[in-house]
């Protein structure tokens, strides 16, 4: 059976251990606000490249009435020779099983897509790594990153 002094010094560990908790939360919804802050910041920035966009998009004949073609350029279908995949993970283990989800899904796209030629920029330490790992790695001056050389992933920096 514990003594009194073993009780007591779990009891003071226990409230260490949750006072760490507390602070931690604190810091966590600190970030979140922070985060939160910036993404509605972001909206009339949002709202106004729509605007931009839908206002060109009915100033612009799109068809040609004769052929019934795109007369525009930017609005052709063309298909697909490049790709950039943006990979965004976290830089902690913290998120569970989320990075290890984001990186097989890039995976997967990276499979489906074969074909084509892959630029890959990832964000994030976790991702950072398991490319540098993944790909033959060149060390970058100019930008400050890592250039990876794959026949499927032609770039990444990070």
């Amino acid at each position: 059976m514990a003594n009194i002094l073993d009780l007591r010094r779990r009891i003071r560990s226990v409230k260490n251990t949750r006072q760490i908790t507390k602070a931690m939360k604190m810091v966590s919804a600190a970030k979140l606000r922070r985060a939160q802050e910036q993404m509605v910041a972001t909206r009339p920035y949002a709202a106004m490249l729509a605007s931009v966009l839908d206002s060109l998009k009915r100033r612009v004949e799109t068809y040609d009435p004769e052929t019934r073609k795109l007369r525009h350029p930017l609005l052709a279908e063309r298909p697909e020779k490049k790709l950039t995949l943006i990979v965004i993970t976290g830089d902690k283990g913290f998120a569970g099983a989320f990075n290890t989800n984001v990186i097989r899904a890039a995976g997967q796209f990276i499979r489906d897509n074969d074909h084509k030629q892959i630029d890959i920029e990832p964000i994030g330490r976790k991702a950072r790594d398991i490319y540098r790992r993944s790909y033959r790695v060149a060390l970058s001056k100019e930008d400050g990153g890592v250039t990876r050389r794959h026949p499927r992933a032609a770039r990444c920096r990070h």
